[in-house]
């Protein structure tokens, strides 16, 4: 091999975002590339014994192993997670390590998902086991309509929560795209406030839209109508009997806000970081009586996100909640 061939190969290996270290037969380092050296805070000038600079245990235990063949294992390294393999040409041993903690991560996460939503039906699911074996053995109709009015609130459970799922589904995998128009905000807030009325009404909850009549967005509607539908019910649900739910906007020079304000339970202080993770409610029991499928807010996230905005939330217990959506004004 000429030498420009083998400056070319190592400066190709220093580009590489893995890690390759060559060691000799007397355990004297030959080689390292530089994702390496910036990984394990080695220094250009040295190269000395693996004992001296090695300090993650795991790597040195594989770099002294007495291997046959290839030995593969994952190993960490500042708390991230790298699949390491070693093995031997013309009898010099190397060692090559790739970080694969986005994958882990993504292992871990789907698992996740699959328990909470398995977690999330199995409760429905009992609940209606249950009505089903109570209507064949019951005879007072009064008793059946109220086992099946029972039945019903948990298929609707169900039905919101599979529909929840699809919603993230499609956004996260962007095989819906977004599609912006302007929207006229005032009446898209009216609309939901008679799509919800019935359950403020039940709650004796005041409905205020003040956002100016002639105010626009440029957003993709169907999202953000549910977007804003979310952030409006969980506004309703979740206050008090007496309360009130209202809604704002206003145009600065960098963003277009839209502000859902209530007189709610407010939020502990240090639960408002989690409430737009999956599945995550503040109270849970409560939740499930309102019906929540603990995916609302990760949909205004995900939907906020695909507008390249951001969610602000102020709340303080026992007084009530402020969710303000910030969209770009580069994206109106």
């Amino acid at each position: 091999m000429d030498n420009l061939l083998k400056n070319t190969l190592v400066e190709f290996l220093d580009f590489l975002q893995e890690g390759l270290i060559v060691i000799d037969e007397n355990k004297n380092i030959q080689y390292i590339n530089r994702y390496a050296r910036q990984l394990l805070k080695i220094h250009e000038t040295q190269m000395p014994l693996p004992s001296e600079i090695i300090k993650n245990n795991y790597l040195y235990s594989l770099i002294n192993a007495d291997i046959q063949g290839e030995l593969k294992e994952e190993i960490t390294i500042d708390e991230d997670i790298f699949l390491a393999r070693v093995f031997k040409i013309n009898g010099q041993k190397v060692i090559h390590f790739q970080d694969i903690t986005p994958f882990e991560l993504y292992k871990q996460a789907k698992k996740d998902f699959v328990s909470n939503v398995s977690h999330e039906l199995k409760t429905p699911i009992t609940v209606l086991k249950g009505v089903i074996e109570t209507i064949e053995k019951e005879e007072d109709l009064e008793l059946i309509r109220n086992f099946l009015s029972k039945a019903k609130k948990r298929i609707n459970q169900m039905d919101s929560l599979i529909n929840d799922l699809l919603i993230l589904a499609k956004i996260e995998s962007k095989e819906d795209k977004i599609q912006k128009s302007h929207i006229n905000l005032y009446s898209m807030i009216q609309q939901i406030f008679e799509d919800l009325q019935h359950i403020a009404n039940e709650k004796e909850i005041s409905l205020e839209n003040q956002v100016d009549k002639d105010f626009s967005v440029f957003v993709d509607e169907k999202k953000f109508n549910i977007l804003l539908k979310n952030l409006i019910e969980n506004a309703i649900k979740y206050n008090k009997t007496g309360g009130f739910v209202k809604v704002y906007a206003n145009r600065n020079d960098k963003y277009v806000s839209i502000t859902v304000e209530d007189t709610g339970i407010g939020i502990p202080k240090e639960a408002v970081p989690l409430i737009f993770e999956r599945f995550y409610r503040v109270d849970k029991s409560r939740s499930r009586n309102e019906g929540g499928t603990g995916l609302g807010l990760s949909i205004v996230k995900h939907i906020t996100e695909a507008h390249n905005g951001k969610v602000e939330v102020h709340s303080e217990l026992g007084k009530g909640s402020k969710f303000t959506v910030k969209i770009p004004i580069g994206e109106q």
